[in-house]
C-alpha cells in the first residue's frame, strides 16, 4: 500500500510537516508514520463494505433466479392444466 519514506511536505491527515512521509499508491496522498495505519484501516473498512455489498448483490441475484425458476415451473403447470382440460373436453 505505502511506498518508502519520502522527504518534505505534510501529512494528509494531521497536516504536520514531517521528515518522513509515506505515499499511498491507492490515493497518492502522503502520510506520517502515526497516520499511515489509520489510512490503511480506512482502506480495510472500505474493502469490507465492498465485500458485504458484493455478497448482498449475489444473494439478491440468487433469490431472483429462484423466483424466475419458480415462475417457469408455475407456467409449465398452467400450460399442462390447460392442455389437460382441452384434451378432457375433446373426449
Amino acid at each position: 500500500m505505502a511506498t518508502a519514506a519520502i522527504n518534505s511536505k505534510q501529512c494528509f491527515i494531521c497536516k504536520k510537516e514531517k521528515a518522513n512521509l509515506y505515499s499511498c499508491e491507492g490515493c497518492s496522498e502522503k502520510f506520517c508514520s502515526q497516520d499511515l495505519p489509520k489510512h490503511h484501516q480506512e482502506h480495510v473498512l472500505e474493502l469490507e463494505k465492498i465485500a458485504t455489498d458484493c455478497d448482498t448483490f449475489q444473494q439478491n441475484i440468487s433469490e431472483q433466479e429462484k423466483d424466475l425458476n419458480h415462475r417457469s415451473l408455475v407456467k409449465q403447470v398452467n400450460e399442462w392444466e390447460r392442455d389437460s382440460i382441452t384434451k378432457i373436453k375433446q373426449t
